[in-house]
């Protein structure tokens, strides 16, 4: 008799040992996943995975994801980056939950499944211009995130009774993070912030001259020079698709976003870019408020954010909290180090671990 997949893995979650410090995590591999990835890691996010749709600032719909391990009382918060949905996210979330935590991640406002912001100026407006509205990223206020955030942890993440919780974040989520640490550190016992959008390359002036994103009469809704709806390229480059892993870029992004065309975002909008220049100073220059410990993984080949940024957080952060935040550069490795070849992917991964277990036991 063959026994129901949905009773093999629970059986599997029910038998794993929570990951303790020290010890080195059973990490998926790169070369595995064409074999396993339909057949184990998306089948484990459809038995396992529970949606929830709650609603943000302002109305808008906040969609999300949790993963309960019911052999654990540790929990991971995952905030992506800019133009992700949790689908990307699959074989992360799968191999955080079988080094033993629950793992709860939510789609930030105006992407992936969660509501838009813009909508097209009128019912006249032709499908080719709703689509290239709908994919220009956007948000009124980047405090929005952070506030969404919180909601999403009142409501769906400490309900379920993790003793600990960690934060883990990427780029633009790591911007998130930062603030919600400002605000909330209590909330979390330690956060990894991976690649973080301490200071986008998108410009490289100072905090004072945001405001040039503002500039009339162009709407702030348009979107930043040079920048359009989303393009879906056949061909892979590592310094456009930030990642050397053509495998992992295949599977998890260009896969996925093409079996769930609705997720797909293209370019910011100017009042995104005044949002995140301000958003980013402000994590910069507050982050002494933060008491939780953090450590900023650092990308060598990274060309969407700038690593001052970084240096620069963390040192505000151990000024006045001496040792709280580390800093490590991946060399060699793209902006985006969870979808990288293993030589980087599982070496983060496994730093991150590491950090949030010795804080989590």
């Amino acid at each position: 008799m063959r026994i129901p997949l949905a009773t093999l893995l629970l059986g599997t979650l029910l038998l794993a040992e929570p990951f303790a410090a020290g010890a080195q995590p059973t990490l998926t591999r790169e070369a595995d996943l064409p074999r396993i990835y339909e057949r184990e890691i998306a089948a484990f996010w459809t038995v396992v995975g529970k949606r929830h749709d709650f609603s943000g600032v302002d109305g808008v719909r906040i969609a999300a994801m949790s993963f309960r391990h019911p052999g654990s009382d540790r929990g991971i918060v995952i905030s992506s980056g800019r133009t992700e949905s949790f689908i990307k996210y699959k074989e992360v979330v799968y191999d955080l939950w079988h080094a033993g935590y629950s793992v709860y991640v939510l789609d930030h406002r105006g992407q992936g499944f969660s509501g838009r912001i813009l909508r097209p100026a009128s019912e006249g407006t032709s499908s080719e211009a709703k689509r290239a509205v709908r994919e220009i990223g956007h948000v009124e206020r980047f405090e929005d995130y952070v506030e969404d955030l919180k909601t999403f942890i009142d409501r769906v993440v400490k309900p379920d009774g993790n003793r600990n919780l960690a934060l883990l974040a990427h780029s633009m989520g790591g911007t998130i993070a930062s603030l919600y640490l400002q605000e909330h550190s209590r909330d979390f016992v330690a956060a990894v912030l991976m690649s973080p959008m301490h200071e986008p390359n998108i410009s490289p002036l100072p905090r004072r001259q945001c405001w040039i994103f503002k500039i009339r009469p162009v709407p702030l809704e348009a979107p930043v020079l040079g920048k359009g709806p989303f393009v879906d390229n056949d061909d892979f480059n590592p310094d456009r698709d930030m990642t050397s892993s053509r495998i992992r870029f295949e599977i998890l992004v260009r896969g996925e976003f093409r079996r769930h065309p609705e997720v797909r975002l293209g370019g910011p909008s100017r009042k995104w870019a005044y949002e995140a220049c301000e958003a980013a100073a402000r994590a910069r220059e507050e982050a002494g408020r933060i008491e939780s410990p953090v450590l900023v993984l650092q990308a060598g080949e990274d060309n969407v954010v700038e690593p001052k940024g970084q240096e620069q957080f963390c040192k505000k952060m151990n000024e006045t909290n001496p040792g709280s935040c580390q800093i490590t550069r991946i060399r060699g490795a793209h902006h985006e180090m969870l979808i990288e070849t293993d030589e980087y992917r599982n070496r983060v991964l496994s730093m991150a671990l590491e950090f949030i277990s010795a804080h989590t036991q």
